[in-house]
């Protein structure tokens, strides 16, 4: 009975810190916003977008161990959150991991259809694996993405990429 009274307050308090710490990660206090998801992972150490937004942190702090590792905690504690597998897809592509890449974009689109940023990102590590052809099918989806669910700015630089494909002659197929 007393879990049922302080689980709201507990997920309350973790909601209302993972906020503010949000909030200085877009100020660019990234060290802040540190400090602020690792007290909200102490006071539920399985809240797992904690665990993921505390990996952004420490990415942008130039730990990428560190990012690592809570990404992984992130996806042990919550096999569905999308969103980890997109930041651990970047990681292993900046690592020129880029097989394991693939695998974690696919994982992150197997969960949300949607997300479009996690198409786009997969091109980059076709097009760095097997050229602009392979790349451009996932920018084109994404651009796609983008426009619908009102991200002009994304879509126009995704379609920006694409018309430099068309432009520079190396879309062969012509199919764009």
């Amino acid at each position: 009975m007393s879990q049922t009274i302080y689980a709201p307050v507990k997920d309350s308090i973790t909601s209302d810190i993972i906020s503010s710490a949000n909030l200085k990660y877009k100020q660019g206090d990234y060290l802040g916003s540190l400090t602020e998801y690792t007290e909200a992972i102490h006071i539920d150490p399985t809240n797992a977008l904690a665990f993921c937004c505390r990996g952004v942190a420490y990415y942008r702090l130039g730990d990428e161990e560190n990012a690592k590792i809570d990404y992984n905690r992130s996806i042990e504690l919550d096999p569905t959150l999308a969103v980890a597998y997109y930041r651990r897809g970047f990681l292993r592509y900046v690592a020129k991991e880029y097989v394991m890449a693939i695998a974690d974009y696919n994982k992150s689109i197997e969960l949300n259809p949607d997300f479009a940023l996690a198409y786009s990102n997969r091109g980059y590590v076709y097009r760095d694996l097997y050229g602009e052809q392979e790349a451009a099918i996932d920018w084109r989806f994404a651009a796609k993405l983008f426009k619908e669910q009102g991200n002009i700015k994304k879509y126009q630089s995704t379609m920006k990429v694409l018309n430099k494909i068309i432009d520079t002659g190396s879309w062969g197929s012509g199919m764009l």
